[in-house]
Order: structure tokens, then sequence, then C-alpha cells
């Protein structure tokens, strides 16, 4: 019982660590550019999706069930698909 679901669970950490990453680059790219003035905002708003990423990872590796597991396996996809293309569409539209 104890090693059911664990593509789900391992997909979520591994979101969490795609987050982590992203928010390196970002982190990089504003000190690179000093004058880029939404950086501060998006390190803010990846930083919270950060904190949401961990708790699902808390709930999903703590669950034994299979509806909990795949809720918070939609939740951390949706979070991470958002931040990147927040990433993506800004640095597109303004490089």
């Amino acid at each position: 019982m104890k090693n059911r679901f664990r593509f789900p669970k391992w997909t979520v950490t591994a979101f969490t660590a795609l987050l982590i990453i992203v928010m390196i680059i970002t982190f990089v790219l504003k000190q690179n550019n000093p004058e880029w003035q939404l950086g501060n905002t998006f390190l803010l708003s990846q930083a919270i999706a950060l904190v949401l990423q961990i708790v699902l990872n808390v709930v999903n590796w703590r669950s034994n069930k299979k509806i909990v597991i795949l809720m918070t396996l939609f939740i951390s996809a949706t979070i991470l698909a958002s931040i990147i293309l927040q990433f993506i569409s800004f640095n597109l539209v303004y490089n």
C-alpha cells in the first residue's frame, strides 16, 4: 500500500523542482538586468506558487486516496503551467 501512486507523487515533486529552476532563472535575469521592473513582481508570484507547491507536496505524500493525489497533481500542473506561461510571454514581448 505504501508504494501506490508513486508516479503522480514524484511528478508533483518534479514540478516543484522545475518551479525552483524557473525562480533561479528569473533571479539571474533580474540581477543581470537591473532596470527590469517586473522582476520583483515575478519573483513574488513565483514565491507564492512555491509555497503552494510545497503544501501540495506535503498533502500529496501523506495521502493514500487516489482523488486527493490526482487533485494535487492537477493543481500543481496548473500552477507550474501558469508560472511558465507568465515567464515565456513576458520574455517574448519585452525581448
